[in-house]
């Protein structure tokens, strides 16, 4: 708890990792394990962010936490524009990149993919997001804002996100172990990361603290790599398009990504400054009204 009090993000960060790693460094560096055993480890420390979500979330009151939870499944109250840009960001980078690689005759054959493998990514991809987003850009990011600029909030996340998925890269059979630790996929993966976290904090603040729009983001992010065509060309474009919506949102919101400081609720002891001087100024104005009403003899303030 003193970690937590001195700033919730670290006690965030330690629980998470701690979790992940365990395991999957464990799936990662112990010889000849059984695949559904590597398969068992690998799924149950993907659970880390919602752990130190969980950690967060326990420090805070019994409302805290209703209001947490609505903004995981409730999309009312998201304005339109924020739906449209949810899809821009998770689809929109690898469909403009499989476009112009088919128009440069660079495409990739589609995959072979019938109706169950298809709902079998869609069915894992929601999973992920399901897991991560309501630890990175749920209570973790909800913490930091309320104490660091959103774009450093944004960056800092987005790096502890790519470092926590570094023992993937030698977990046999993962998609990252494909990648190859330390190539230059490696690199422009962890980039992207980086990227997509400055993107799905912007949606997130913008639609008004909503971490369902940011499951999503994710989710469809993945699927959307998985099923569409892939090619070189086409991996650059996305990668391009990606940098450039970054570069965008930083520009245009001059890196506030949205953030009013209004969407969210303190989940942890150290409540902000804001919220500090509001609960001071009610005490002084409810001390005073007591008082004229003393003054007054009236017996209906308590």
């Amino acid at each position: 708890m003193g970690s937590q009090r001195g700033h919730p993000v670290i006690a965030y960060a330690v629980v998470t990792v701690a979790w992940t790693w365990s395991l999957w460094w464990t799936a990662a560096l112990v010889p000849d394990l059984p695949g559904p055993v590597r398969f068992l480890l690998f799924m149950t420390g993907g659970l880390g962010p919602l752990a130190g979500a969980a950690w967060l979330l326990r420090a805070g009151s019994a409302a805290d936490r209703r209001h947490f939870l609505r903004r995981i499944w409730d999309p009312r109250g998201v304005p339109v524009a924020w739906w449209g840009a949810l899809v821009a960001i998770a689809a929109g980078p690898a469909m403009l990149g499989a476009v112009i690689a088919d128009l440069a005759g660079a495409a990739a054959s589609p995959p072979d993919r019938g109706v169950a493998t298809v709902a079998g990514v869609v069915a894992f991809a929601l999973a992920a997001g399901l897991v991560e987003e309501p630890g990175w850009r749920g209570a973790a990011s909800d913490a930091w804002q309320a104490r660091a600029h959103p774009l450093l909030v944004a960056v800092g996340i987005g790096v502890l996100w790519a470092l926590w998925h570094l023992p993937l890269y030698l977990v046999e059979g993962s998609y990252q172990q494909g990648l190859g630790l330390g190539s230059l996929r490696f690199w422009l993966t962890n980039l992207v990361l980086v990227q997509l976290g400055v993107l799905y904090l912007w949606l997130a603040n913008g639609s008004g603290g909503s971490i369902l729009l940011v499951i999503l983001a994710h989710a469809g992010f993945n699927a959307t790599g998985e099923l569409v065509p892939r090619s070189e060309l086409g991996d650059l474009v996305a990668f391009v398009a990606v940098t450039l919506a970054t570069v965008t949102v930083v520009l245009a919101t001059r890196g506030r990504l949205s953030f009013t400081g209004a969407s969210t609720r303190p989940l942890t002891p150290g409540r902000s400054k804001v919220d500090r001087s509001a609960r001071a100024h009610g005490f002084r104005a409810g001390t005073a009204v007591r008082s004229r009403a003393r003054a007054s003899g009236s017996r209906t303030c308590p």
